[in-house]
């Protein structure tokens, strides 16, 4: 059950910081309009990050006491890479005895006719500077199906990537990349790395120290954050900084190691949580 719970959250990250009732999330494409995105076409620039230069692997690894395999890549560019999404299709002719591949959600092998039909992907969403790696980001190889060994991987290949980095002018920037033709296409759009707003509910709270956050008041009563780049350490000493600006734990039993709620004197709930595998923080600010 604790598996299931998991992936089930994984998926609902991308639907942002529901909790406040927003509305769906933005997806990023040339079409999205933002007041974080701003158009480039005067920006010429002097290169982007290649798949040529991204060294990846899957890696057999045990997770909530399930076997699963999860990729882990190095960044050989000159780029800070701040997300990669890599898309997959299955080869020709595999078969659900040579998959092998059970459905968390029916428990059973995946039929032979939804083969072809699968999308694997994976959505690495941590940091990565110019030498270094990234590690444990998690495969999907249909809905809430993480594969159970690197063998299963190896029944995929990759149709496309989208490669999100720091450009020069400090932006964060995306190339995509086709596995059929060996293309690459710069998006016309960038993004600031840090985007703030300045309003009563960002006053009440520490602002993360990172390099990369956003902040939107979803609703009138309710703001939410999320900070990446952030370490287990940088997590805890924001919690500190929480009770520093007059936010007591919510439940004093229950620890915090992952996550927190706490509440302060003028009725306002704070609820912070730790994502490891992305190395991110999630903030909801809401009045109770």
């Amino acid at each position: 059950m604790n598996r299931v719970v998991f992936l089930t959250m994984a998926f609902a990250l991308l639907l942002l910081l529901t909790a406040c009732g927003s509305s769906p999330v933005k997806t990023d494409s040339a079409k999205e309009t933002s007041s974080t995105i701003q158009e480039t076409n005067e920006l010429q620039l002097t290169g982007y990050p290649k798949i040529e230069e991204i060294s990846w692997e899957f890696r057999n690894t045990v997770r909530y006491g399930e076997p699963v395999a999860v990729f882990d890549y190095t960044n050989n560019s000159n780029y800070t890479i701040v997300l990669l999404d890599f898309q997959y299709e299955m080869k020709d002719g595999v078969t659900s005895e040579q998959l092998q591949l059970t459905d968390i959600l029916t428990d059973s092998l995946v039929p032979d006719e939804e083969i072809p039909e699968m999308t694997p992907n994976v959505l690495d969403w941590i940091v990565c500077d110019p030498g270094e790696k990234a590690e444990g980001a998690i495969c999907y190889m249909k809905y809430n199906t993480e594969p159970a060994n690197t063998n299963q991987c190896q029944l995929m290949n990759l149709k496309s990537a989208d490669i999100y980095f720091i450009g020069e002018d400090g932006k964060r920037h995306t190339v995509s990349y086709s596995a059929e033709n060996g293309g690459y296409s710069l998006w016309e759009t960038s993004e600031e790395l840090y985007s703030w707003i300045d309003n009563d509910y960002t006053k009440m709270i520490p602002k993360p120290d990172t390099r990369i956050a956003s902040a939107d008041q979803f609703k009138e009563d309710c703001l939410g954050v999320k900070a990446y780049d952030m370490s287990h350490d940088a997590y805890l000493a924001y919690i500190d900084a929480c009770e520093d600006m007059e936010f007591e734990n919510k439940y004093p039993n229950e620890d915090h190691d992952y996550s927190f709620t706490g509440t302060n004197p003028e009725g306002y709930e704070i609820y912070v949580r730790y994502i490891d595998y992305m190395h991110c923080i999630e903030i909801t600010l809401k009045k109770i």
